[in-house]
């Protein structure tokens, strides 16, 4: 999955220097979108949904239903006793509560047992699953997928997990990497020592890359699962990670010639290509959806701006053509249109702190927050329909892809990427 490395210049600074303030914003400027930016809408209605379970497996659904951004989900504490117990299903009365969709949820012979209903196709169900009753998450994040396929020809995306940073400050500051699903669940440490582990980033087998100070260099870590090694430990800073789509190569930022710069190396750590030559500071790299091209930042022009190149650092070309401090690219790995998306960190004029997306190819800009704090760092889902975020006023946050539909997930965190769709 493609990485929002957040401030490079500001973190090689710190890093270099032995040094990390905890809970510093990176110093986003001037993103300074003009008339012609369009804010993300709705432009839709949401079918309003019942669900009547209780139990977790109810809870689950709810979250689920709610974050997937299409429907308006019933209080289940409005629906009549009758309905919730009701062995029979009552098309007209969950149709008299203005239900237009309805899922039910069983449990029986070692199977939950979900059905969804469409009251607008008839009394039976549109779709019907059973899975093993020793996972309710899992369970309910399988149906909430197959229901979104439903509706939108496409399954969706709970079950993928989304990596972070959360900072410790007492009794010293310490920055750990940890991994949550998508809808907030099932939170889980990589890191766990008392260093700096910084910017991690999810690759398409799952595996988490990070940059970690716990050799006294910030070299790029990974963990497969079990205990993190090492994989580059070049002098200076070994910075950003991001596996390419196949998972065969890693685009990073190395100081080891005395600049930082873009460089590809392979899993085992050996240098494949330079891929960027300059005065000027280069980093955050993230992939396109083929592999073929790179986005990235650099100050050749002055303040950070975001670029595109080719995989072999060829053809470099600016992308961010408004303001003069933008930052934390990260491509769309969706398909259609949404693969030509790169979504990055801004501040407008009025010093508004917000998430933007440029098209590659035509280079149009949308805004997509337009909210209170500061709200830094996205990444795309891996179909590319959501965002995620860190706000300074919501924590970490998912977002349907116009910005809207903000969902939290975590109180606090900093620099999220979106990993691969769950096995």
């Amino acid at each position: 999955m493609m990485r929002t490395l957040f401030g490079t210049s500001f973190l090689a600074t710190l890093l270099l220097a032995g040094s990390f303030f905890a809970g510093q914003d990176p110093a986003i400027a001037n993103a300074a979108p003009d008339s012609s930016v369009e804010l993300g809408g709705t432009g839709f209605r949401l079918l309003r949904l019942a669900v009547p379970a209780d139990g977790r497996i109810g809870d689950i659904l709810r979250k689920n239903a709610t974050i997937s951004g299409g429907f308006e989900v019933m209080d289940r504490r409005s629906i009549p006793a009758a309905l919730i117990k009701a062995t029979d299903f009552n098309k007209k009365g969950w149709q008299d509560i203005g239900s237009e969709s309805v899922i039910l949820a069983d449990e029986a012979g070692g199977q939950f047992k979900f059905r969804l209903y469409d009251l607008g196709a008839g009394d039976k169900p549109v779709l019907s699953r059973g899975y093993a009753a020793t996972d309710p998450l899992k369970a309910a994040n399988r149906f909430m997928n197959d229901v979104i396929e439903h509706y939108t020809k496409t399954p969706g995306v709970f079950g993928s997990r989304i990596a972070f940073v959360r900072t410790n400050r007492t009794p010293t500051v310490t920055k750990n990497v940890y991994e949550v699903e998508m809808n907030g669940e099932a939170p889980s440490a990589i890191t766990n020592n008392r260093s700096l582990n910084v910017l991690p980033s999810i690759g398409p087998g799952g595996q988490v890359l990070f940059t970690s100070y716990a050799k006294r260099n910030p070299d790029l870590w990974i963990s497969s699962g079990g205990a993190p090694a090492r994989v580059s430990s070049q002098p200076g800073l070994n910075l950003g990670g991001v596996m390419s789509p196949d998972g065969s190569t890693i685009a990073l930022t190395l100081s080891k010639d005395g600049n930082s710069e873009i460089y590809t190396i392979d899993t085992s750590g050996g240098i494949k290509a330079r891929l960027t030559n300059n005065a000027a500071i280069d980093g955050s790299p993230t992939w396109n959806p083929g592999g073929n091209q790179l986005a990235f930042v650099s100050s050749r022009n002055g303040g950070p701006q975001v670029f595109r190149m080719g995989s072999n650092g060829s053809g470099a070309t600016r992308l961010s053509k408004q303001g003069n401090y933008n930052q934390t690219p990260d491509w769309n790995p969706g398909q259609g249109t949404r693969g030509s998306l790169v979504a990055y960190a801004g501040r407008d004029n009025s010093n508004r702190y917000d998430i933007f997306a440029v098209d590659a190819g035509g280079g149009k800009l949308t805004r997509l927050t337009q909210n209170p704090g500061r709200n830094l760092d996205p990444s795309w889902s891996p179909d590319g329909r959501m965002i995620a975020f860190q706000s300074t006023v919501g924590g970490l946050v998912v977002a349907n892809e116009q910005g809207n539909n903000q969902q939290q997930i975590a109180k606090a965190g900093t620099t999220p990427d979106w990993g691969p769709r769950a096995n």
